[in-house]
């Protein structure tokens, strides 16, 4: 009896790789697997999946520093658009100041003006009654000052009470001897009152 060693039948084998091969009595023949569908499977080789994985990657960091480019950029106008503004507040503001002040010192000017023109009315009454012997002239000054606190440049006041001296005598030493007179200024009506006498 011989001991050789018979050949393997021809027929399908099991592959290391999980699958089936194909021996025909001599040799393995590249046959596809019976068991699978009859296409070859497809895998994607791991560096093509690395590059797919890192062209999303770059797409997405690409997507998201455009999105923060934008909001940036969106950001920054807002700050601008806003400082700008607040730089137009602030000159019509100090425009308005610069055109309040502009109209409260011509205000005041007048105000000056209308006690000089008091002055006068009050040494016209002055000399009428120097004329009708009142008292002895010449008349040599006249000086009005508001009373009570009052003054020309407090543009909130409506009315002012002016003290009017009328000096008449030198005494020396800047000193007058003279009469007392009184006007009252209603600022809006721009009318004035004035008598003989302190207020």
């Amino acid at each position: 009896m011989s001991h050789d060693k018979l050949p393997a039948s021809a027929g399908w084998y099991p592959d290391p790789n999980g699958g089936q091969r194909f021996w025909d009595g001599s040799s393995w023949l590249d046959l596809p697997d019976p068991d699978s569908s009859g296409e070859p499977e497809r895998r994607f080789p791991k560096k093509q999946i690395l590059v797919i994985v890192l062209v999303l990657l770059v797409a997405a960091i690409c997507g998201a520093v455009g999105w923060k480019i934008d909001h940036d950029a969106e950001i920054a106008a807002q700050v601008a658009a806003a400082e700008e503004a607040a730089q137009r507040e602030a000159e019509r503001l100090e425009a308005e100041r610069k055109a309040q002040e502009l109209e409260d010192e011509t205000e005041r000017r007048a105000r000056a003006a209308t006690v000089t023109n008091i002055e006068t009315s009050i040494e016209e009454m002055a000399n009428e009654h120097v004329n009708k012997g009142m008292f002895d002239g010449p008349i040599l000054s006249v000086t009005c000052s508001p009373v009570n606190g009052g003054s020309t440049d407090d543009l909130t006041e409506t009315t002012t009470v002016f003290e009017c001296f009328v000096g008449t005598e030198d005494v020396g030493g800047g000193r007058m001897r003279g009469y007392k007179y009184h006007a009252t200024m209603n600022w809006t009506s721009g009318e004035f009152t004035y008598g003989f006498g302190a207020p």
